[in-house]
């Protein structure tokens, strides 16, 4: 009879727990679509770097220099991670939001594209050791055992503070059916005026019979991206041609990319000795905290018309620690300072820029400018690791990257291709292809 008592009051209380668990409002006008670190605090005044999640990765589990991509019902899955600088261990819970191609929401609710438990709380976690910055280090992997998904598409993942009922995460990844043939050509630009500083993508659309498309300007949805930055990219080209086997897209403007040049890096996986393009290393207390303070090589605005071949990471970062530690948790967090030789532009802002960003504008790494020395400078704290960057110009029409634009600059290119038919209440992604522009070089 106690034994009954005691499974009983187990099963309740078991019960009672989900019932009460954690859930937040998707819709929150607070939330934004896109790879976000929110303020810890309900005081948006409060921007001191500490007040922001650190070293946000979102990574395929194959590999973590692959995109946060996975194919709907796998054995696939993806790690998000990220550090509080903080030694309390805080009440995070996530959720998942499904978006449509142009990552607005999309018209299901949760019950049409997840099963399981709608929202979950991280029980992973772990404290810095032996580090001058503390922080806890929290990970999840998914989809899991408490959650996984019935629709393929853009999806958004929401990390959240369940005490304080805040944001403090988003971080977009995809699900992909593998229905549509797609590939790709990526070639120097067709017309002679474009062949120095622009590249070419000419695809096409194999076995789109599968899905019973009738018109494919209207079925089907494209979107075209450069080295996986959401700013960048080509949306819905027109075909060129048709038949009852493959679409053709070719030789279009719409087609066309600024090549760009390869990106900017540092490596500080080792704070011991100096790494690619570092100058300095120093531990010094600032605000009455011991940390490192590392200078980066000074830049100089690149002004050549010819290109550079240097290898890179399109932009990526990766977080590493030499001599055999665990970068999770002995990871240093140093203050590195952004230096670039250029005279002063008028109305104009220069921005550090790149995943190290979340490929955002951010007021964090906005550069100030030393009239002594006739330099931008910038700060950023970062995790150990290696880094890739560039700078971004702002002025009153126009956003624009310093170091001008090759046609042989290695890049990656990405064509994502969604089906959504007039009855379907949702994009559906069932094509990608992935390619690279280093034939070009």
């Amino acid at each position: 009879m106690l034994i009954t008592y005691l499974r009983v009051h187990i099963i309740l209380i078991f019960f009672i727990t989900f019932a009460n668990s954690q859930s937040f409002d998707i819709y929150d006008s607070s939330i934004k679509l896109t790879d976000h670190n929110y303020n810890l605090t309900k005081d948006s005044s409060l921007t001191a770097l500490y007040q922001y999640p650190k070293s946000v990765k979102l990574e395929n589990k194959t590999n973590e220099l692959l995109d946060p991509i996975i194919m709907l019902n796998s054995s696939e899955s993806l790690q998000l991670s990220f550090d509080i600088l903080n030694n309390d261990v805080r009440s995070y819970a996530y959720t998942f939001i499904h978006c449509d191609s142009n990552w607005e929401y999309s018209d299901m609710i949760q019950t049409d594209y997840l099963t399981g438990f709608y929202d979950n709380y991280i029980e992973h976690y772990e404290y810095s050791f032996n580090t001058l910055s503390e922080y806890v280090h929290y990970n999840f992997e998914f989809p899991n055992a408490h959650v996984n998904f019935k629709k393929s598409g853009n999806y958004v993942v929401l990390v959240y503070d369940n005490e304080q009922n805040i944001p403090i995460i988003t971080k977009r990844f995809m699900i992909y059916e593998d229905i549509l043939l797609v590939e790709m050509n990526i070639k120097k630009a067709t017309l002679a005026k474009d062949q120095k500083d622009k590249q070419e993508i000419n695809f096409f659309i194999g076995d789109y019979k599968k899905l019973n498309i009738t018109n494919p300007h209207t079925d089907l949805k494209i979107i075209i991206q450069k080295n996986d930055e959401w700013k960048n990219i080509k949306t819905n080209p027109t075909p060129s041609f048709i038949n009852n086997e493959k679409i053709e897209y070719e030789h279009q403007e719409a087609l066309l990319f600024l090549g760009g040049n390869e990106y900017l890096d540092f490596d500080i996986k080792s704070l011991r000795y100096y790494g690619k393009n570092v100058q300095s290393i120093e531990k010094k207390n600032i605000q009455g905290s011991p940390i490192y303070y590392v200078l980066i090589q000074e830049d100089v605005e690149k002004t050549s018309k010819y290109y550079d071949f240097k290898y890179d990471l399109n932009g990526k970062y990766i977080l590493s620690v030499a001599e055999n530690r665990e970068q999770s948790t002995e990871g240093e967090y140093a203050l590195v300072k952004f230096v670039l030789k250029s005279k002063q532009r008028e109305n104009s802002n220069i921005y550090i820029y790149g995943e190290l960003t979340n490929w955002n504008i951010i007021e964090e790494a906005q550069m100030n400018y030393n009239q002594k020395d006739q330099h931008y400078y910038g700060f950023l704290y970062l995790k150990q690791g290696y880094y890739n960057y560039q700078y971004i110009v702002q002025d009153k029409k126009h956003l624009y990257v310093l170091g001008g634009n090759y046609h042989e600059t290695r890049n990656e290119y990405s064509i994502y291709i969604y089906h959504t038919p007039v009855w379907s209440n949702y994009d559906r992604l069932v094509g990608i292809a992935k390619s690279t522009s280093n034939s070009l070089n």
